[in-house]
């Protein structure tokens, strides 16, 4: 069971420090995390005694009593007119705002004052039932990938858009909810565009990439693996042994406790000391949970003060792009344990040649 009470007082508390009374609560995965209602259309108001009220529209009036009947004292409300039926609510107390609202309902709500990281501070510490989510996300993506690549869904002569409705039909088929952002498949000089997606060019031989994910019961799973068509030419073996190398520090470097700066940095430093740092050209880390890219962040731009705790989440995902040649990156999502890392994709991250 999903302990939606403890949540809900972990908000409150940061909302009573803040100095208010009540929090408008509009971003969606937010809502989710805080009721377990996952309609399109809905906004909470949540106070510093942890009471909440949800407000949605009529098409969601069965869905929204099923979805939160886990959540003890959620008061429903049915309404066309959501923000003005949570106003009411809140009377003459007020309420304040999350950042993510639009500026015209901000101004039509009278300019609330902003509350920022409210309850993505309670969601960057997965409980036990965030954590088996991710676990089976992650896993299910992995194995499909797994039994892709065994099926020879990666090989010469068919398009990016042919391998990538392949690996999107196996993973829906397995049971994925949908795909947690677009898939990434990409070959030859297309592989040296970190976001390259898909397009209608023909695998050719040599590095292929692949950054997939699926949404699982509201959560996410991100991984890249990369794989070569043919064997390996010597600039593809010398790319593919530096990220692993990287990746494999960076993977060490996460332990509760550890800065987020630093675990960056131990990824850059092996990149950069073999002359290819500046074609890394973005962080080596996020968090992923309802959102596949969510706090915490491993970047060179990251505070020095910031952490990881235990029952964190943070991919590591070193790369190197070479325009007009090639590229490549490898990427796991972990949870940080007292251990260490757990990875939640689990196959190898080796060189498969295809």
């Amino acid at each position: 069971m999903i302990d939606f009470l403890s949540r809900r007082q972990a908000v409150a508390e940061t909302l009573s420090a803040a100095g208010h009374k009540y929090i408008l609560v509009t971003d969606l995965k937010n809502v989710r995390y805080l009721t377990g209602f996952s309609g399109s259309n809905a906004a909470l108001l949540l106070d510093t005694d942890a009471g909440l009220t949800v407000a949605t529209d009529g098409r969601y009036d069965t869905q929204v009593r099923q979805e939160t009947s886990g959540a003890p004292g959620v008061d429903i409300r049915i309404t066309r007119d959501l923000l003005g039926e949570l106003r009411s609510v809140a009377g003459t107390a007020g309420f304040a705002v999350e950042p993510g609202l639009a500026v015209a309902a901000a101004r039509e709500l009278g300019d609330p004052p902003i509350l920022e990281g409210a309850v993505e501070a309670a969601r960057l510490v997965k409980d036990a039932a965030e954590l088996e989510a991710l676990r089976e996300a992650g896993h299910l993506a992995d194995s499909v990938f797994s039994e892709f690549i065994a099926a020879g869904g990666i090989r010469e002569g068919i398009t990016e858009i042919e391998a990538a409705a392949d690996l999107e039909h196996r993973l829906r088929s397995a049971g994925a909810d949908g795909l947690s952002f677009d898939t990434i498949l990409a070959s030859g000089v297309n592989a040296a565009k970190p976001h390259a997606g898909v397009s209608r060019e023909v695998i050719v031989p040599g590095l292929v990439t692949v950054d997939f994910g699926v949404w699982l019961d509201g959560y996410a799973s991100d991984q890249t693996r990369t794989v070569c068509v043919g064997e390996p030419d010597s600039l593809s073996s010398e790319l593919y042994d530096l990220v692993h190398r990287s990746f494999s520090a960076g993977v060490k470097a996460v332990r509760p406790g550890a800065g987020l700066f630093d675990v960056d940095k131990v990824c850059r430093d092996i990149i950069d000391e073999a002359g290819y740092g500046e074609y890394f050209v973005h962080s080596t880390g996020h968090g992923v949970g309802l959102d596949v890219h969510e706090a915490p962040y491993a970047a060179s731009r990251t505070p020095r003060d910031k952490t990881l705790a235990e029952s964190m989440t943070l991919t590591i995902e070193p790369g190197v792009y070479l325009p007009g040649r090639t590229g490549l990156r490898i990427e796991d999502t972990y949870i940080v344990t007292a251990q260490g890392a757990e990875s939640v994709n689990p196959s190898s991250t080796a060189l498969q040649v295809v």
